[in-house]
């Protein structure tokens, strides 16, 4: 058999890793997971596991820590370097980078299998669906593969929680077990990278699939049963966008299981039938996209068309039926201003929710907001490498900064930290202007990271997680 490391950076359990580990499982290879946070001599207990690959599951964000480490693995061992995840996908040239020898582009259930098959038998694996591979002899030469057959999900094997569990406490007593139930997307949202990985997959199966609920069911027991849990978090991005499924399902899930449970939807997806039995299901919090307040950029700019009271209507349901909602909402847009990031504050008001979570758009390469925001003006092109990080907010205060070429780029980036605190706190438009014309300091940013692990210590389990969440809080206000 051969052996694969998995790496990565933060400590928590990656469903896309779980189910590549299950498939290498089913085919006899060897596996192995090591986390740059968790483990005490990450580097040495890396290279001493004598891995063949070494594999980088990385989305942009994280490219930074893949590409260090990758560069050393390199160095130290004789292994394969190989990444995959969505940021190979979009950006394949990043295989230029000397350090990697192999990307997979697209779903690796499939592909990564017939590669550890080939080197343990000693067979050359240039030619494997949806790799791109350096020739060892002579890396500028690089096969590039297309892609092959879309599995459907319901083919898939349990994850493999073992590969984290086993090795880690904190994920194995986790009070919160989660679960994927579907894969794909059927949106075209502007700011996400969905749209060019359909297109990938044009005429090679269908890409949005759900699992068979009997099979749902099943795995929410296995879980349950070998590790326990009080929550239950359905990861899938928009779980209601198949209403016959999800309805199937809450049905199932009312007469087999008392745990609660936390999901993501589509909000013009949306109908009383369903919130009511989501409450009878036990849904305890719902998370769904509001991402900007103003209708036309909404429909022109995020290509989200969906009215104003479809969202409201939405909102006043989860309310009436007692059901906590999350939304997630986006400043920074082209030609954002004050004002207008001001109507998406008022928005979430009528919505009512526990969080009114934020962020500041990243607008990255091959994306439909990166082109309208270059073709409009906001942006240069060519100032963000598909080979680096993206544009995150510095919680030190150091260098805040917004992606894009907005006149009241200050007073947003502060109206971008106080964004939950505005929502539940109307009385404080009145002092807008003197607020947002304040030194963004460490208070700014205590009020955006409270509400989160506020969340986060609810669903913790032991006095001790949430000491940490506690205490979590507190470095963040006396930090710099």
């Amino acid at each position: 058999m051969a052996k694969i490391v998995f790496v990565q950076e933060e400590l928590r359990d990656r469903f896309g890793i779980m189910y590549l580990s299950a498939f290498l499982k089913r085919a006899g290879h060897e596996r192995e997971i090591f986390i740059a946070q968790a483990d005490a001599d990450f580097k040495q207990a890396v290279i001493d596991s004598k891995p063949d690959v070494i594999s980088f599951s990385t989305m942009t964000p994280g490219i930074a820590f893949a590409l260090k480490w990758a560069e050393i693995f390199k160095h130290e061992t004789s292994a394969l370097i190989l990444m995959g995840g969505p940021h190979p996908t979009f950006y394949p040239e990043v295989i230029e980078n000397k350090c990697l020898d192999i990307i997979c582009r697209g779903d690796g259930e499939i592909a990564l299998p017939k590669l550890l098959d080939a080197i343990n038998a000693g067979e050359d694996y240039y030619h494997i669906d949806n790799f791109w591979v350096k020739d060892r002899n002579d890396p500028s030469v690089i096969y590039k593969n297309d892609l092959c057959e879309r599995m459907s999900i319901d083919e898939w094997p349990l994850p493999d929680w073992d590969l984290y569990f086993d090795k880690y406490e904190a994920l194995r007593n986790a009070p919160t077990k989660k679960i994927m139930v579907a894969k794909g997307c059927p949106f075209d949202c502007s700011y996400c990278f969905n749209k060019t990985v359909k297109q990938l997959y044009t005429g090679k199966g269908k890409y949005l699939s759900f699992k068979n609920v009997d099979n749902v069911i099943e795995e929410i027991k296995a879980i349950r049963d070998r590790y326990g849990m009080k929550w239950l978090q359905i990861i899938t991005d928009t779980v209601n966008v198949n209403r016959k499924w999800f309805i199937e399902f809450l049905t199932r899930y009312k007469q087999t299981f008392d745990i609660p449970f936390v999901c993501n939807v589509r909000i013009d997806h949306i109908d009383e039938e369903m919130v009511a039995l989501m409450k009878e299901a036990r849904c305890d919090r719902v998370n769904y996209g509001v991402e900007h307040g103003n209708y036309g950029v909404r429909r022109d700019i995020l290509h989200r068309d969906i009215p104003d009271d479809v969202i409201i209507r939405a909102g006043e349901l989860f309310t009436k039926y007692g059901i906590r909602v999350q939304t997630a909402n986006i400043i920074g847009l082209p030609g954002e201003t004050v004002e207008l990031a001001m109507e998406t504050v008022r928005l979430n008001r009528r919505l009512k929710p526990s969080i009114a979570q934020c962020f500041i758009l990243q607008p990255y390469p091959r994306t439909e907001i990166y082109k309208y925001s270059v073709e409009h003006g906001f942006l240069d092109e060519g100032m963000f490498n598909s080979a680096g990080t993206g544009f995150q907010v510095d919680f030190e205060g150091q260098s805040d900064s917004m992606p894009l070429k907005l006149e009241q780029e200050k007073e947003l980036i502060k109206l971008f930290y106080l964004f939950d605190f505005m929502v539940k706190y109307p009385f404080l438009d009145r002092f807008l202007k003197l607020i947002l014309g304040l030194p963004c300091n460490r208070l700014y940013k205590f009020i955006y990271v409270y509400p989160v692990l506020r969340q986060n210590i609810k669903y913790s389990g032991t006095l001790k997680d949430k000491l940490k969440g506690i205490m979590r809080l507190i470095k963040v206000f006396f930090r710099g």
